[in-house]
Parts: structure tokens; sequence; C-alpha cells
């Protein structure tokens, strides 16, 4: 397997005669990935939320447009082999792509190179198969919520607020200290919340009682394993499995197998190992060298690209990757 500083190197030595150099090699190494996975229709999702700190990196309403692009005439027979890379997004755009995703096929399964956070998790956890390595990791699926200048997860709005109603209701004399607290709140954004956490907790149950990702044969055995699954990555108090108490916290590959979900280690096969984390290092060189945030990449060469808006520069521009259309 080639490292991160071999490929930028080789990058380097060919960009000049071959622009594309990136995007063919990416492509090269999906379409490896797909006769590894009995040739399943391969789709790379990626943003490029650690490397650029500005523009939209999540999931929008927006992406279906690419997975519908990239899935284009697609061969469905074998299933699907989604490599995910995300922060996450919006739930309402999460529930398209699954329900888009499964309406052409019957089997799916993900891998998860690094991260796949929040509506990314919600993804993972709709499939049939989740293939992880050791460094990979999903996050809690609780939605986020702007409150003046910072964003707070769904569960700790509500938390909160519980919290705030204990303690005034304990001491009265207590009121004045919560209220600059509860007046930026609101009601409205309480009652949201709530909101939110069911409607993502609904999806995942939904998906998880659907699909084969529940390691479970007997229906007692599979709902038990779906409704604790379902709230532990909503950050509920699971009697099993405990809390997950902040939102960025690493749920890995021992976890979700301990959570009784169809697990595989990407380790197991080295060769799959070799071509998905090559994929996983040549976006990021994509991103850090091109002007992308988003891509939505096939093995038959189909591509999606949200790029940033144009910034005027003084001085040099920076290398920028010519990335298919």
């Amino acid at each position: 397997m080639a490292s991160w500083s071999d490929l930028l190197d080789e990058f380097q030595r060919n960009f000049q005669s071959d622009p594309n150099w990136l995007s063919t090699k990416l492509q090269e190494h999906l379409g490896a990935i797909s006769q590894i996975r009995n040739n399943t229709s391969v789709m790379f999702y990626a943003s490029a939320f650690l490397q650029k700190a500005f523009g939209d990196v999540s999931i929008t309403r927006e992406d279906i447009n690419g997975f519908m692009n990239a899935l284009y005439e697609a061969p469905t027979g074998n299933g699907l082999t989604l490599i995910l890379h995300t922060p996450g997004g919006d739930p309402n755009a999460v529930e398209s792509i699954v329900e888009y995703l499964h309406s052409k096929y019957s089997k799916l399964e993900v891998i998860v190179p690094y991260l796949a956070m929040s509506g990314g998790a919600m993804i993972s956890l709709a499939g049939d198969l989740l293939i992880l390595g050791r460094q990979s990791q999903l996050g809690p699926i609780d939605p986020h919520f702007s409150i003046g200048n910072q964003m707070h997860s769904a569960r700790a709005i509500q938390e909160g607020f519980e919290k705030a109603r204990e303690d005034i209701t304990s001491d009265i004399k207590l009121a004045h200290l919560w209220a600059p607290i509860l007046q930026n709140m609101g009601p409205s954004l309480v009652l949201e919340a709530d909101k939110a956490l069911a409607y993502s907790k609904e999806l995942v149950v939904k998906w998880l009682s659907s699909r084969k990702l529940v390691c479970a044969d007997e229906d007692s055995e599979r709902r038990a394993i779906v409704e604790t699954v379902a709230a532990y990555f909503n950050a509920e108090d699971t009697e099993s499995h405990g809390q997950i108490h902040v939102h960025g916290q690493r749920i890995g590959t021992d976890k979700v197998r301990e959570l009784g979900l169809n697990v595989v280690n990407l380790e197991n096969d080295q060769n799959l190992q070799n071509h998905v984390l090559t994929a996983y290092h040549l976006m990021t060189l994509l991103f850090e060298h091109g002007p992308g945030l988003k891509f939505i990449a096939s093995d038959r060469g189909k591509w999606w690209i949200k790029q940033q808006q144009p910034v005027p520069v003084q001085g040099p521009l920076p290398l920028q990757q010519n990335l298919p259309c």
C-alpha cells in the first residue's frame, strides 16, 4: 500500500504531464474495490471537512443530485459498496439519499475508512454490512442547532432544559441564574430539539429493521437490538451500553460490534484495505490541491463535485487539480 507521502511524490511527478492524474488514479482503485467486492457498483462520497475550514462540507439536499449522477445507468444486480467520509449534515437530506439508494439496490454495504459522523453514521446504519478499520469511527446521530454563534446538539439542549427545570423546582432562587440561558433557548428550540431527536431515531429504527445489519435471527432479539442501537446512537442512556456524553464521541469498531451489528474488519482483507486506504489518501490530495468541498465518484468514472466559491487572492495561486465534470 502506498503511503500518503508516496502518493504526493507520485502526484507531483505526474501533474504537469497529466493534470487529471489524481482523479484517474482514484477511479482505478474504486474499480479494484468493485472486483474485490464481487463486482458491486462502487461509490465514494467524500467531504473536505478536515482540509477546509470554510464552505458547506456537510450533507445537504443538493447531494442527491450527485448520487443520481454517479449511479446513472450503473448496474444494480450485485449491490452497492458505498465508501463514506463525512461530518454528517441535514437529516432530511440523509433520508432522501438513503431512500434513493434502497430503491436502487437490494444490497448495500458501507465502508468507513476513517470518519462517518452524525448523518454519516445514519447512512452507515442503513446498510446490510459495515466494514470498519481499526481507526474508523462513527458518531452520535443527534442533530445540531445554532444558538448565538455556537452549535449545540439536540440532546444537550434537551438535557440542559431538563437540568434547569430540576434546579428551579428544587430551589426557586436559582431561577435568576438560569433566566438568561433559558431566554436564549426558548420553548420552540426545545420542542424542535425533541422532534429532531425523535426523527433521527425513527429513521434509524426503520432502516435497521428493514435491512440485514443486525446480527440476530429471532424477531424479538432483532427488535431489542434495533431499539438499543438507535437509542445509543441517539445519545440516550441505555441500560446495557451506557450513554454517549459528547456529540463528537468516538464509536469504534468494537463498540459497533458489541451493539450487535454486522461488522467486518477492514484489516481482514489486506487487498481491500490497500485499495480503500489508497483511495482515502488520494481523496485528501484532491481536496488539498483542488477547489472541491465535496465529491461523489463512481468506479465507472461518474463524478459530481461541489466547489468552493472563488476568493480573490494576492500573489501566486495555489496548485489546483483539474477535476472531471
